[in-house]
């Protein structure tokens, strides 16, 4: 099992430019199982559930102006994917967390 410090130092090394494959080799050679290198390879996903909100509802305030104006429904349209993806991602986290 890796480490948070051996987690941090093959950060610092991928930041430095090795290349992952070399540190993969690098660590099978130490005796590290597949499982472990693939926990020290995960991808980040970020939070994106403040920036989904917050553009949904400006979304939703222009799309208002447009439809009182007689302009259309465009954004109302934008502002309804936008709080499906802020959903989605809701799910996304608390999915995550139950893991």
């Amino acid at each position: 099992m890796l480490t948070p410090e051996k987690i941090k130092q093959i950060q610092k090394q991928i930041r430095s430019g090795i290349p992952e494959g070399e540190i993969k080799n690098d660590l099978k050679s130490q005796g590290f199982s597949e499982e472990d290198i693939k926990e020290a390879f995960k991808p980040n996903h970020y939070d994106m559930r403040d920036w989904y909100f917050i553009f949904a509802i400006i979304f939703l305030l222009i799309g208002l102006y447009q439809i009182i104006s007689n302009n259309g429904y465009i954004f109302l349209v934008f502002s309804t994917g936008m709080f499906i993806e802020y959903l989605n991602e809701v799910k996304r986290i608390t999915k995550t967390n139950r893991l």
